[in-house]
Parts: C-alpha cells; structure tokens; sequence
C-alpha cells in the first residue's frame, strides 16, 4: 500500500481532514487540521486521493484518545478522536462553508452551532443489522462498519441511551428478510422495535407526545428540545395565520412550536405515524388542527392554494433526501408563502433545495441555525428561515 506525507488545512463535511498532495485534494479518514501525518492511500482518483491516516507526526492539541474500542472497525462515530468543543468548531466552519459556497449570499447570518453537554448516552434510537446471511441458529445483531458492508457486533454502543446495552448481546431468531430492527427508548425506559406494533409516548421537555414503534421520531430528544424553541420563537416571530406543517410525523412541531396559530395543516403519508398524530390531537383538544393523509408533494398544493392569501408560514422537515425538485421549484415561483423554515439533517441536500427555492428572488435567506443533533458523528442538523420579500416578483 503506497503512503504519502502531508499537512491537514481544514476537516471537511464528512470527517475527513482535506490536503494536498502533489497539487491534487487528499481526503483524509481520522486526520485533524494542523496535523502532519503519514497517510496510506486507499483510492487514487483522476481529481482526488482518498486515505486514512497511518503515523500522526505531528498532532493537533484538540486530538484526544477515543473511548470507543470499536470506533476503528464501526461505521458510527467520526469524531471521537477530536475533543468536543473543537468538534463543534469544526462543524460550524463546515456549515459556513456548504452555504457560502453552494448559495453566494453576502453577509449570511450563521449562528452559533446549538449543542449540549451530553456529547455520549444521547441517542433515544438505534437500529441493528442482521450479521450472518443464512444463520439457522439466533445470531446477535450489529452495526454497519466502517466499510459500509461489513457488521459490527459490539457490546456497548457509547452514544446510544445506556439502557439499549442488553440489546447488543442478545441472540435473535430473525425471518429470512428481516434484514435490520430499528429500536426505540419510551419516557418510562421501555424499549420497543419496529418488529411490534406499540405507540409509546416519548418526552420532549414538558411534553409527553405519542408514537409508533413503526414510525419516525427524533433521536437526540434534548438538542430537539432546542429546535422546537427555536422554530417556536421564529413561528411567534412570523405572526402567521396558517402554519403548514409538512412531512409532519406525529406532530412534534405543530404541538410544541404552532399550537397558538389561528390553523394548522398537517401533511404526512406514514400511517403508524398519522395514527399517533390524531391521538396527539385528541389529547390536546386542538381543533384548529387539520391533518391530511398523503404525499407531501401531491396533498400539499390543492390545500395551499386555497390558504395563501392568508399570512402563512410552510414548515418542512423532510427525509434525508430532502423534497421533490418540482415542489422546490413550486416554491420559487407564485407560490410563495410569508415564511418558510426548512429544517435538514443533511446540509448538502438542504443547499441544493434551496439552491431551487431562491432561484427567482422571492426569499430572503435571514438565517442559518445548525444543531449538534447527532454528536460524534459527521451528520448535523439546520434550520434555516427564509422570508418572502416585500415586492416579490417573480422573473
């Protein structure tokens, strides 16, 4: 395996520390800026090389060891190696960057990266994959590695809610094409799999809202706790009459950050999830609160139309996927609401959206607010607020 010798300038979205060897870009697994280092290279590319860090000749002083014995072999945790407040450093400068390079705002308003002092034992849901291909015997479950193919069976999980550890060695007798079981933590510490049929009630703060073991929620419940404030204080702000609340779940962000707006749309297609958000409803008695069942990108238009003459504010919060091209591009021409936040667990998906929805100048981009939702990890949540400008014409 050839080695090369360089310097690390920055750590790139991903986790990788970016150099430059002979003119081309290195990518770096495990390196930190300011580091020289000895790097095996893994891939050599026309226009990249891709490496992993051999020898650390010179270490950063924000390099720490990691507490995990398995972060070398699973695919989980890309900073472990690095102390958290420089972590958190490293991921505001990767947010600055995605936006100012992909959109060309001047004076982009960033704010301060939104994180708690529990960087480990955050996480309310894990999910485990099956390790061996044709077991007749129960197999014990693990997590994907590093190579993105390979299993990890570990015995601790030291970013997961402590009371998953029984999980990581228990023996499971799985069906033929039972390929994973994702689990969720419930207020009381009971732990459910999407292989039952259950709602469970998950706190947020004060609140105690409803789920199903089948269905999407939040895994970090105290940096979600922050979000909700957020968008709370931004929907306040916003003084809409009609809240759009797309791809909404269970209903976290129309209960806790809309329940005063005069209507509320709720659009979600999962069905376990749309159960529990009429249980959410009938609990809190919110009978300004109207749910649609269906395709976000079907459901959505028939109903805006008919609303957008009053002052409204659309929320998404999409799949990591982000939306559909054309309700992007439906954004950026005459539908254009009085605000709009979009919150993303993946920025470079979030910049391409909004790369679509700014095209023709209807926006103001007012904010950027990035949360440290998924610690260690290279993945980090944002939410961004834009706000239709006065004389919006459309080009």
């Amino acid at each position: 395996m050839k080695s090369i010798e360089l310097v690390i300038d920055k750590t790139v979205f991903g986790g990788d520390g970016l150099g430059i060897s002979d003119g081309k870009a290195c990518f770096v697994e495990g390196a930190l800026p300011g580091e020289k280092i000895i790097a095996d290279i893994l891939q050599d590319k026309k226009n990249f090389i891709k490496a992993k860090a051999a020898r650390i000749l010179q270490s950063s002083p924000h390099r720490i060891e990691p507490p995990c014995p398995y972060v070398n072999h699973c695919g989980g945790c890309q900073y472990q190696h690095v102390a958290y407040a420089e972590e958190l450093r490293l991921k505001e400068a990767q947010i600055k960057e995605i936006f100012e390079r992909s959109l060309k705002i001047p004076s982009l308003h960033i704010e301060p990266i939104a994180d708690l002092p529990q960087d480990y034992g955050y996480r309310n849901s894990v999910t485990l994959h099956r390790t061996m291909d044709e077991a007749k015997e129960p197999q014990r479950l693990g997590f994907i590695g590093r190579d993105n193919r390979s299993k990890v069976v570990i015995k601790n999980c030291l970013i997961a809610d402590p009371r998953f550890t029984p999980l990581y060695e228990k023996k499971w007798s799985l069906k033929k094409n039972t390929e994973k079981i994702s689990f969720k933590l419930s207020e009381k510490g009971d732990i459910f799999s999407d292989l039952d049929d259950v709602f469970l009630r998950i706190r947020i703060g004060d609140e105690s809202l409803l789920a199903h073991s089948n269905g999407f929620f939040q895994n970090n419940l105290g940096i979600t706790e922050l979000l909700v404030k957020k968008i709370a204080r931004w929907v306040e702000r916003s003084a809409c009459h009609t809240f759009f609340d797309l791809y909404a779940g269970v209903g976290t962000f129309s209960f806790l950050a809309a329940r005063s707006v005069a209507k509320i749309y709720c659009i979600e297609e999962n069905p376990y999830s749309v159960h529990a958000l009429r249980m959410n409803k009938e609990e809190r008695k919110l009978k300004q609160l109207k749910i649609i069942t269906g395709r976000v990108e079907k459901a959505f238009r028939p109903v805006f139309e008919k609303e957008k003459n009053n002052k409204t504010l659309v929320f998404l919060d999409p799949p990591r996927q982000g939306m559909e091209p054309a309700l992007a591009a439906y954004f950026s021409n005459d539908a254009v609401p009085d605000h709009l936040i979009y919150v993303s667990c993946d920025p470079p998906t979030l910049v391409r959206d909004l790369k679509i929805i700014l095209a023709n100048g209807c926006y103001d981009l007012e904010t950027v607010a990035p949360f440290d939702m998924f610690p260690r990890t290279k993945h980090i949540e944002a939410a961004v607020l834009l706000k239709k400008k006065v004389a919006s014409v459309v080009q």
